[in-house]
């Protein structure tokens, strides 16, 4: 994987990284090493340690309390329990948003639905990712109420990171029929309907991981089918 630099070196060393854990070249519990790091991509510690600092806030590495650092470790009931939390503040955002979704709003709202639905299908979860937080961005945009934005922007920083390390390619046709569904509803001026429907698309999400293995069982980015 060639590296190259961003903006910072902070940043540089961070997308790195997380392009390592994500694509299990860094595997869960792998140690993370400041001056292994450094040395191999031929930077000074100090941006190493600030990038660490933000995949630990990210999730994607965890501190243990003798300061020792690994990759983290996701369970399937993690994963459950991560995207449980993202769709109470993802329904409880739209919820909110519907008496005030005009066409301008719909419009922005079915743009970043595409660009998630599209490059989710292709595998592209950096992009797909960036396509989803674009769509409840909308949802809180409209809903206007700033504590519940605060809430679902760390809710998503952390979920939408760690959710990465599930293997959750056989979901994909899951997460494009429900959320293309719930902007249909909404386009057709059935607010409440598009509510309960976005509601149920997370609970069948939640059954179906459930039902793909036994609860505890370590999953990681290399099972990604």
């Amino acid at each position: 994987m060639a590296f190259e630099m961003p903006a910072t070196r902070r940043e540089a060393v961070a997308q790195h990284l997380r392009e390592e854990i994500l694509s299990g070249a860094l595997p869960p519990g792998a140690p993370i090493r400041d001056a292994e790091i450094a040395a191999r991509l031929d930077v000074s510690i100090t941006p190493v340690r600030e990038a660490i600092t933000e995949l630990i806030g990210e999730g994607l590495v965890v501190s243990t309390a003798n300061k020792r650092r690994h990759v983290a470790v996701l369970t399937q009931r993690q994963a459950i329990e991560l995207m449980d939390v993202l769709g109470v503040v993802t329904v409880a955002a739209l919820e909110r948003a519907v008496p005030a979704l005009d066409d301008g709003r719909l419009d922005a709202l079915a743009g970043a639905v595409t660009r998630f639905t599209e490059e989710v299908g292709q595998h592209h979860f950096e992009a797909s990712r960036a396509g989803l937080i674009d769509a409840v961005r909308v949802l809180l945009a409209t809903a206007d109420n700033d504590e519940l934005t605060a809430m679902a922007e760390h809710v998503m920083l952390r979920s939408l990171r760690r959710i990465s390390l599930y293997p959750s390619g056989h979901l994909v046709p899951l997460w494009a029929e429900g959320w293309q569904e719930t902007l249909r509803l909404l386009r057709a001026g059935a607010g409440p309907e598009a509510v309960a429907r976005l509601k149920a698309f997370f609970t069948e999400l939640t059954t179906r991981m459930r039902a793909d293995r036994p609860l505890d069982a370590t999953v990681g980015p290399a099972a990604q089918g």
